[in-house]
């Protein structure tokens, strides 16, 4: 299940439409322009770790914040569009490469820093491979809309990863990576469960 559609979201999404998007909705900024404001914020996110962890948390918060409201304001003015799509898709897989380098970068002083960069570099690719599989899928008339890993969990899981490197500092090396590890196994795993998922559903089409 997406996170846009579990329950866990709808109180969010309750709270955006009537207290925040009445006031978001009179400014002059166009939802396209919106998934820009929230790209540039992502891309600060390493700058942000590089200062200060907490730094890097609230940049990251922010741009999933400016995330969630694009489409919001798109619907509001009867804006939605093909591109628009299109174009908050593609600024979402470079979001995600930024906030990975976030992490990378509170990895510089690990014993172990090859082996750090290894697994973001991994994480990065399985990430994208996430989000290509889907795409691909539905390109040939497939759904693909599986996974434990989706856009918004991961999201939530880079977010509540970098909370716990910021409240707990004195295990900030076992929560780094911890938390590497299991975004690659969920992240690759999500990749494998896209895969069956659109053999499977391709081979009963051909029945």
């Amino acid at each position: 299940m997406t996170l846009r559609k579990s329950f866990l979201a709808e109180p969010y999404y309750r709270w955006l439409d009537k207290r925040i998007l009445p006031y978001v909705n009179r400014l002059t900024l166009s939802p396209n322009q919106f998934t820009l404001v929230g790209l540039l914020l992502a891309t600060a996110v390493p700058i942000g770790f590089f200062l200060h962890p907490v730094i890097g948390l609230l940049f990251m918060l922010i741009s999933g914040f400016a995330d969630t409201l694009d489409g919001l304001l798109a619907r509001r003015r009867n804006a939605a569009s093909v591109f628009g799509a299109f174009f908050d898709s593609t600024l979402d897989r470079i979001s995600d490469f930024f906030y990975l380098l976030g992490f990378w970068i509170l990895f510089w002083n690990a014993n172990r820093f090859i082996l750090a960069s290894g697994l973001i570099f991994a994480s990065s690719f399985a990430t994208v491979m996430i989000s290509y599989v889907k795409a691909r899928s539905e390109a040939l008339g497939g759904t693909c809309s599986i996974g434990w890993m989706e856009r918004g969990w991961r999201t939530v899981y880079l977010l509540i990863w970098a909370f716990l490197v910021c409240v707990l500092p004195p295990f900030v090396d076992l929560i780094l990576w911890a938390g590497l590890v299991l975004y690659f196994v969920l992240t690759s795993i999500t990749v494998l469960q896209r895969i069956i998922y659109s053999r499977m559903e391709f081979l009963r089409s051909k029945g």
